[in-house]
């Protein structure tokens, strides 16, 4: 697994890179499918897809948006070109992305968050969203609807300096834990699993700084300790 998972991110860094060595001005109409996509069928960058990716910009400002495009045609070769050796199934793949609990019997959904955010308050993670879906779902259908909830927590000053470093990762954040209730009527506690540890081998060279590192490292391990606190029920 470990394997697989450097390969992936070895195909990113080697397929993406010259896709956004290319300096033009942003364009919104390039990063979707349609036929100003950019590039033609059997493209391939000047100096193949082997091509070393190179280091940021020492000079970038923080909170800066990276002016580089992917087209839509870059992104659907890198991934066409990632998959052709993975056996996973697409549910396996989203699997593989989700680190997961399940709570334990004797607890009520109610106990599982409460759990939860009494051990993200002693963590020092803010609570910053509480999302209800199936409130909706039931609002829109009429039908009562298996309880899904959304619970976002934060390390808001570790956060500000991810999105200093790359502002994207916005799409990604605040650290979302999910709790379902699921056909068999257990509820299971997900997020996201996301560890800055994996790169740790990767030979691209734009490392983030120690101090950066060790703040996400930090939040995975708080996630992973909230999520064990609520499916424990303890308090």
């Amino acid at each position: 697994m470990t394997r697989m998972i450097a390969a992936a991110a070895s195909a990113i860094v080697l397929l993406v890179q010259p896709a956004l060595a290319e300096e033009k001005e942003y364009d919104n109409s390039v990063t979707y499918a349609g036929p100003d996509a950019g590039v033609g069928p059997g493209w391939v960058p000047e100096g193949g897809w082997t091509m070393p990716a190179p280091p940021l910009d020492p000079d970038r400002a923080a909170n800066q948006i990276t002016p580089d495009v992917i087209t839509a045609e870059a992104k659907m070769k890198m991934m066409q070109s990632t998959m052709m050796g993975n056996p996973m199934s697409l549910r396996q793949m989203i699997n593989m992305m989700v680190a997961k609990k399940k709570a334990d019997s004797s607890l009520s959904f109610d106990e599982v968050i409460e759990s939860m955010d009494l051990r993200a308050n002693f963590l020092n993670m803010k609570k910053v969203g509480h999302n209800t879906p199936h409130k909706v779902i039931e609002a829109i259908t009429g039908e009562t609807s298996p309880r899904l909830e959304m619970v976002s927590y934060c390390d808001v000053m570790t956060m500000r300096d991810i999105l200093d470093y790359v502002p994207e990762f916005g799409a990604f954040v605040p650290c979302r834990i999910t709790v379902l209730e699921d056909n068999n009527g257990d509820i299971w506690l997900m997020t996201l699993d996301w560890d800055v540890r994996w790169l740790d081998t990767s030979p691209n060279p734009n490392k983030i700084s120690p101090e950066l590192r060790e703040g996400a490292i930090k939040i995975r391990e708080a996630l992973e300790e909230i999520m064990e606190a609520g499916a424990n029920g303890d308090l």
